[in-house]
């Protein structure tokens, strides 16, 4: 079976994907595909957004991510370069996989939960999601704001999702909620 899991920025994706994975399911981290995909495509994303979105080397992530998420056309440019070997990565992964979760934001958006058989959608509120990023990412609020409100909110797709979650309490609840999911699946094998 491949579970798909998507929401929002901060809304524990990958603390979902960790649970699954526990379960021994193949996890794929789409952000981290996106992060080697990145830095292999250097050269054609100098190209587009120029010589200062690197450093040694390197793609800043940070100083890309300032521009594209204050740039709803760049940042589509950005995904025209980087979605497609993204998602033939993440096809490859798949081949002889028994279980799989696949963990991303943009899982409809790229038409990953095609190869989805259940899909989660994590549902957090935008404020717990700003106060997580500030933290987690060290954000200002307006940047994490930024990122919050370039993506499709998780409402407006619900009709791709199988299964919401919603993370607004402890860890402790939505642990025992992706838990209670993990078991309902196990039983439909």
């Amino acid at each position: 079976m491949v579970v798909g899991i998507t929401g929002g920025y901060c809304c524990g994706k990958s603390a979902a994907r960790a649970l699954f994975e526990q379960e021994g399911y193949i996890g794929i981290d789409v952000d981290r595909i996106g992060h080697e995909v990145l830095q292999e495509k250097k050269d054609e994303v100098v190209e587009v957004f120029g010589e200062g979105v690197l450093s040694g080397g390197r793609i800043e992530r940070r100083t890309l991510g300032r521009i594209v998420f204050a740039d709803a056309q760049k940042r589509r440019r950005l995904e025209e370069i980087l979605h497609p070997p993204m998602i033939e990565r993440v096809r490859r992964a798949l081949d002889g996989c028994r279980n799989a979760v696949i963990d991303a934001a943009l899982l409809i958006e790229m038409d990953l939960s095609s190869f989805c058989d259940f899909v989660i959608g994590i549902l957090v509120d935008d404020e717990v999601a700003i106060l997580r990023g500030m933290e987690r990412d060290g954000l200002s609020r307006d940047e994490t704001l930024r990122r919050i409100l370039s993506q499709i909110p998780l409402k407006e797709k619900l009709f791709c999702v199988d299964k919401v979650i919603e993370n607004n309490a402890t860890v402790r609840e939505f642990r025992r909620r992706v838990r209670e999911t993990i078991s309902v699946l196990a039983k439909k094998e």
